[in-house]
């Protein structure tokens, strides 16, 4: 019986390549933290801090009685995935010991005055912070209902997304009927949107009415400025 030698040099060649490889994960996971390194992003507008994050952490390790050499980085990130802030972790530790704590924030789009809390980029409820606090369009009229709260964050979201309305609505106003207003920094009448059909006609129709009257100096002679009726712009006076 004539052995096939290279095939038992190869297979012994890949049993050992293997060895070598999990044998390096395991010296690098129980290999001890040295130091930790936390980065959150967008660090201009934090509504969570490094500190709070470190004590987290060490919180979570202590609470679940994890060494520190032998951290899981999932089920670390699993408990910092649960901060109320928090959108998103990624932790991992380093072939110098370092352990990396990288934080994504949650953002919020709109601020409900009712209950203090904000409306994230994901469309969930978002508690406010005690470090930073956002400038983001406010909330008026809403009742704790979700079918409500889909809608509002469909606006909120269109709002967020289009450069002219980030940056000049104050207010988003909804009505027990989901009947939608907003009303713009600076001026005093209110944009009438009504249902949230049609909407990029209606902000359409808006814009080229805002030029215009921009233009003639005469934004301020009105109250109310519906987009209710298609292809209309429908102004009431003071």
């Amino acid at each position: 019986m004539r052995f096939n030698w290279m095939k038992i040099k190869l297979i012994f060649l890949l049993v050992l390549i293997s060895g070598l490889f999990y044998s390096t994960i395991s010296v690098n996971n129980l290999r001890d933290i040295s130091k930790m390194d936390i980065y959150i992003d967008n660090p201009n507008n934090l509504f969570i801090t490094k500190d709070s994050i470190n004590n987290a952490v060490i919180e979570i390790i202590t609470n679940k009685n994890i060494h520190k050499s032998s951290v899981h980085t999932k089920a670390l990130e699993f408990e910092l995935n649960k901060i109320e802030l928090v959108r998103k972790s990624d932790v991992f530790i380093d072939v110098n010991g370092t352990m990396v704590v990288n934080i994504q924030q949650r953002k919020p789009i709109a601020r409900f005055l009712e209950n203090k809390s904000y409306l994230d980029e994901d469309g969930i409820l978002m508690p406010k912070s005690k470090y930073y606090s956002a400038r983001v369009p406010v909330i008026k009229g809403y009742t704790n209902v979700q079918d409500q709260l889909d809608l509002i964050y469909k606006l909120s979201n269109y709002i967020k997304n289009d450069k002219f309305l980030s940056q000049s609505t104050a207010e988003i106003l909804i009505d027990s009927n989901s009947i939608f207003s907003i009303k713009l920094r600076n001026y005093r009448f209110k944009i009438l949107i009504g249902k949230l059909n049609n909407l990029d006609l209606k902000i359409k129709n808006f814009k080229a009415f805002y030029i215009n009257a921009s233009a003639n100096q005469i934004l301020n002679k009105y109250s109310v400025i519906n987009l209710q009726f298609d292809n209309q712009v429908v102004c009431i006076k003071n």
